[in-house]
Formats: structure tokens, C-alpha cells, sequence
């Protein structure tokens, strides 16, 4: 999304704030807002082409989420956010998404489980055939994705490893970039290792299980640490969108 449709969408100040929202999560997500970078209200609303009504409704919203921090007398900034926090949640997730898959392998599926793994591959594998990546293939994806490992998770039965988990995907950031790099390619890649630890769940392979998910995971978060690291580099550079962003939309 760019600054200067804005202008252009809504009909009211409620959907104009949601329309900045997602504008200024996307530019957080592409470090075009580095972290720590400061969001001046004035700024945006001239940029956006909108009133600064919207805008604060916007920055309210994502400190709520916890994307930005606030601090009176100074505004609003990008909560501070690193490759090597990305590098340290998936080392976390990788341990404990392993000990799901194998506590789940140790259990068994229910019959209903083994259904909606079945019935989750299955969609996957028709959105592979699709042979495209978009936005309503992305959404689609993500929600299969997850329902694939609430599975496992449901699975596993033990209440504090799930709550662990869940605690990891609250993360703001984390949850804000997961699926930016994804690709039709790398939707096949995911499939195909879905493919396996269900095998290997379903065959009662608890060692199997949990190699398959640990490495599942951690090909993910390499994924995310690679891509973010690129993108840590092109701030030090100085090659920040934030200042062409808003020259251009002025």
C-alpha cells in the first residue's frame, strides 16, 4: 500500500485510521520505519494526505498492539527489534514445536485429528495448484498453517508447552513479519514438510516427529533472520525508505 492512495480510500475517520494502520505496518515491516525510529504526528498526516485525527488513531492503535512505544513528551517509536531477537524466538520455537510433535506422535492423533490434518494437506495442496502467491493466497496459507499445528499442539496435551507457544506468537513484531517473505515456492516447501511430520505423527514416530518439526521451524526463522538481516544492513547504510517515502507523498 502507498501513502498516496490514501487519500483516495474511506468514507469515514474510522476507515481512514485503519487504512493508515496498515500503511504504517507495512513500512515497519520493510524498515522503512527503522526501530526506534521516531513517528512524528505531523509528519504523517501531511504524507498521508489525510488529518491528524486518523494518524493518532492509527499510532494509538499500533502501541496498543505493541509495534510502537510511547513515552510522553515524546511521541511515539518503533519498539526496538533485532535479527538476533527473530534468531532467538525460533530457537525457543523450534524446541518447543519438536516437543509438541513428539509428545503428539507419543499419544496419538484422535480420530477427528487425523481427519483435519488429512483435510489441511488437502487444502494446501490445492493451493499449491493454484500456482500463484497473493494476498487471499497468503491468508488462506496462514490460517491453514496454523490450524495444521493447533493440531499437534491439541495433540500433545500438555497445557504449559501450548501456552508457551502461544506466548511466542503474541509477540508483536514476530507476528507482524512471519509471513513476508513467503512465496508460492516456499508454500510448497512448507506443505511438503507438513506432509512428513504428519507422517511421522500419524506412524507414532515420536523421535521422527520432533526432528521433522524442529527443522521445519528453524528453516522458517532462518528464513526471517537472513531476510531481516538485509534489511539491519540498508538502515546502517543510510538506505531507509522512511525520507523518499514521505518526500514523494508530500
Amino acid at each position: 500500500m502507498s501513502f498516496m492512495s490514501l487519500r483516495h480510500e474511506g468514507n469515514d475517520m474510522a476507515t481512514r485510521g485503519l487504512e493508515v494502520g496498515r500503511a504504517l505496518r507495512d513500512l515497519i515491516a520493510t524498515g522503512a520505519y527503522a526501530p526506534g525510529s521516531r513517528l512524528n504526528e505531523n509528519e504523517l498526516a501531511i504524507a498521508l494526505k489525510v488529518s491528524r485525527t486518523p494518524v493518532r488513531s492509527a499510532l494509538s492503535t499500533l502501541a496498543a498492539e505493541g509495534l510502537l512505544v510511547y513515552r510522553p513528551n515524546s511521541g511515539y517509536s518503533v519498539r526496538p527489534f533485532s535479527s538476533r531477537d527473530i534468531e532467538e524466538i525460533y530457537a525457543v520455537r523450534a524446541e518447543l514445536d519438536g516437543m509438541a510433535a513428539r509428545l503428539a506422535a507419543f499419544k496419538g492423533l484422535s480420530d477427528q485429528q487425523r481427519g483435519a490434518h488429512h483435510r489441511l494437506l488437502q487444502e494446501s495442496g490445492e493451493l499449491i495448484a493454484q500456482d500463484r502467491w497473493d494476498d487471499d493466497v497468503c491468508q488462506r496459507w496462514r490460517q491453514v498453517n496454523s490450524a495444521f499445528h493447533a493440531v499437534i499442539h491439541e495433540a500433545a496435551n500438555n497445557a504449559y508447552l501450548v501456552q508457551a507457544i502461544h506466548q511466542t506468537d503474541e509477540i508483536p513484531f514476530f507476528a507482524l513479519i512471519r509471513f513476508k517473505w513467503y512465496d508460492k515456492e516456499m508454500l510448497r516447501r512448507s506443505h511438503e514438510e507438513h506432509v512428513e511430520i504428519s507422517d511421522a505423527i500419524l506412524n507414532r514416530q515420536p523421535s521422527r516427529a520432533e526432528s521433522l518439526e524442529s527443522e521445519h521451524v528453524y528453516r522458517s526463522g532462518r528464513r526471517l533472520v537472513a531476510n531481516w538481516r538485509r534489511i539491519e544492513e540498508q538502515i546502517r547504510r543510510g538506505k531507509c525508505f522512511e525520507s523518499a517515502v514521505l518526500s514523494d507523498a508530500a
